[in-house]
Order: C-alpha cells, then structure tokens, then sequence
C-alpha cells in the first residue's frame, strides 16, 4: 500500500510539472508574438495616459473612465474633440500621447500586414494548407501537364474548377500558370506527393478526383512509374473512395497499378502507337479521330443527360430522338455503377466473427466500402433498353 500511494504521489507531481512546463512554454511564446507586444504596448499607454491626465487636469475630463476614452482617442488620432485639456502641462502631456499612439498604431498594422504577406508568401511557396473541397489534384508534372490542364478549363464549359498542383516547380512558373489559366482556381503545394503530409495540405478528405502524372524522365530516374503506384497505394490507403486516375509510361506496370487499386488507367504507348500505324494502313482515321478527341473542335465527344421520357425506351427511339433534334450522332451510353462494398454485408454489432472477416478483408488490401466504376455500352443493338442513371456519348 504505501509503494502505490509512492507512486501516485509521483505521477501526480508529474502531471503537474507537466502542466506547469506546458503553461511556462505557452507564456514565452505569447510574450514574444509581436501582436501581443503591440496590444500590451496600446493598453500600457491608455492606462498610464488616464492616470496622469488626471493629475494634470481638472474638470469633466478627469472624471470616471472619461480620461481613459480620451487617451486612446488621442493614441488613434481620431480627436472627436468632446474631450481635451485645458493645462499647458496637460497639452504637452497630449502631444507624448499623440506620438506614441502614432508609433503603437502603427507598429500594430505593421503585424496584422506582416501576418497576411506571411501567409501569401507561404501560399505561393506551396507551403500552406489548401482549403477547398470537391476539387481535382493533379500530382507531378511533364510535358503533358499543360495540355491536361488545358482540357480541364475548356472542358469545364465556364464552370470555375478549383485545381491543386502538387510537384516542385519554382514559384515563377506557377504565378505563370495561374496567369495563364485564369478560368481556372489554380492552388499550390509543394513538396512529394507520395507524403501523406503533402496530401493532406491538399485537402486530401475533400477532393472529388485524383490525377497522378509522373514526373519528365530524366538520368536521375530510373522508372517513373514506380513513383505512381507508390503514390496510388499512398492515396488509395488513406482515401479509398476517392476517383484516382494514372498515368504510366508503361504497360508492364498495369498489374501493379491496378493491385493498387487505381480507378481508371492511361498509358502513354497505346494511343500513339495505335495513330502511328494508322496513318500508315488506315489513312484518314487518324485524322477523325484527332477532330473528336480535341477539346477545341466543334465534333469533339460530348456527354449529356437522357431525357427521362426514353427511360425505358430503346437506344433506336434514342438515336433517332438526338438525330433530329440538332443532327447529334448517338454512340452509345454510359452509367456510374455504385458496387455494394463488403463492409455493407457486415452485420451493424461487430460480433467477433465479423471483426475477424473485416480484419482479413484489410490485411489482405480488399476495400470494404462501395466504390462507383464507369460501365459504358457503345453502338448497341437498336433493341438494347435504356436504364434510369444512364448519359449519352454523341457526336455534335
């Protein structure tokens, strides 16, 4: 009994040295804020400013608070003039008032500036945290970037998208890029977007898309796919509902890319090489295939919803609808499948059977919440049925 009445009297004395250590920290740091020196500085001055007036002066000015209102009134320069010494004493005594509440005032809007320079300095140095929500993040850059960036603007049809560059390029380049894309919300962080810290300065929890590009290969790198699928698993694991879309350089890291769970995959050999050989065999597909997939053409792939009346009806009814109306060619539909995640199936009490299934589900890297994939049909049979939450793809 008396070692445990030793030993809680020492961890009580050290809880409270703690304490105390934490307090004595708090308070060297609240002496030293420059804000807080200004405050104590203006609040100083009032009150040493009441108390001597008083002493110098007689009448209505030395009564109750007046001489306190009349000295930061006379710090602020405001002179309302319903207050003022009558004493040649009082008068100079005025005057120090007035210069020192000229140099306090000042100083004081000195910091509030300094903190808000501070703030956009470290904005533009990618330093501070991004607070937006249901926005894009585009990880890394290469020389495709620009052209991704320039899509998302036209694309988005006037609609204002916030977007966030995670990469390491200098604070010159990104005020360019933000001139540049003025229909766009451009934001910065900087730093290497496989750190969970990085990530979360970009507001991670609140983004609606992820676009993960890597960086241009250079000596120092040996594969940057590599990056990538680092980056997937990293996002993917502390957001695994979130739309994350990949680009890699090459298709013998597609197993990998897609154990990590990326949602959607680009890979730069397919389509390029696909063109290259077209213009050889296939002259003229190249060319109406490039007319479809530039966002600036006038024939470009659109999406646009279904009128709720063909709902039911047939992608024949459908194509005639789109064809008639503004000559639009219907190729085919599409619809965002919501899978019903294992973490549904699961009772709601946790019994010791389901945290053991749920625990091995999570070892073994299998999501146990829904997860929406894109389904789409193209040129189906003239019979085929539209279905409730299906968008068309047509040609304008």
């Amino acid at each position: 009994w008396c070692f445990r009445k030793d030993l809680i009297q020492h961890l009580y004395f050290c809880h409270i040295r703690l304490k105390f250590s934490a307090m004595r920290r708090w308070f060297r740091l609240l002496i030293r804020n420059s804000f807080f020196q200004v405050s104590i500085g203006i609040f100083m001055v009032m009150i040493l400013g009441g108390l001597i007036l008083r002493s110098l002066e007689t009448g209505a000015i030395t009564e109750g608070e007046t001489p306190f209102w009349w000295a930061i009134v006379t710090m602020t320069t405001v002179g309302y003039g319903d207050y003022a010494p009558s004493t040649s004493e009082g008068r100079i005594f005025a005057v120090l008032v007035m210069f020192a509440g000229i140099s306090l005032t000042a100083m004081f809007t000195a910091v509030i500036s300094s903190i808000f320079v501070a703030k956009r300095i470290r904005e533009d140095k990618g330093l501070e945290k991004v607070n937006v929500k249901n926005h894009i993040i585009l990880c890394g850059w290469n020389r495709n970037a620009d052209k991704i960036i320039d899509s998302i603007q036209y694309l988005s049809e006037g609609r204002r998208k916030d977007l966030v560059l995670i990469n390491d390029l200098d604070e010159e380049t990104i005020a360019r890029l933000k001139t540049r894309y003025r229909d766009i919300h451009l934001h910065f962080v900087a730093g290497d977007y496989t750190s969970e810290q990085i990530l979360q300065r970009a507001s991670l929890e609140d983004a609606d898309t992820i676009i993960i590009i890597p960086n241009d290969v250079d000596a120092t790198i040996q594969n940057p796919d590599e990056k990538t699928i680092l980056a997937t698993l990293t996002i993917k694991g502390l957001e695994p509902n979130k739309r994350l879309i990949a680009y890699l350089y090459s298709r013998d890291n597609l197993t990998h890319i897609k154990r990590a769970n990326a949602d959607e995959v680009v890979i730069s050999d397919d389509f390029g090489a696909y063109m290259l050989a077209s213009h050889v065999v296939d002259p003229g597909i190249p060319q109406i295939l490039n007319r479809l997939l530039d966002n600036v053409s006038e024939n470009r792939f659109k999406r646009v919803d279904i009128p709720s009346e063909f709902v039911g009806q047939s992608f024949n009814n459908l194509f005639d609808h789109f064809r008639n109306k503004n000559g639009s060619l219907l190729i085919g539909v599409y619809s965002e499948e919501e899978n019903l995640g294992i973490g549904e199936v699961l009772s709601a009490d946790s019994s010791a059977l389901d945290a053991f299934i749920e625990r091995k589900l999570k070892e073994g890297g299998v999501s146990l919440q829904e997860e929406s994939k894109i389904s789409t049909v193209i040129n189906p049979e003239k019979n085929y049925i539209i279905k409730d939450g299906e968008r068309a793809i047509i040609i304008p």
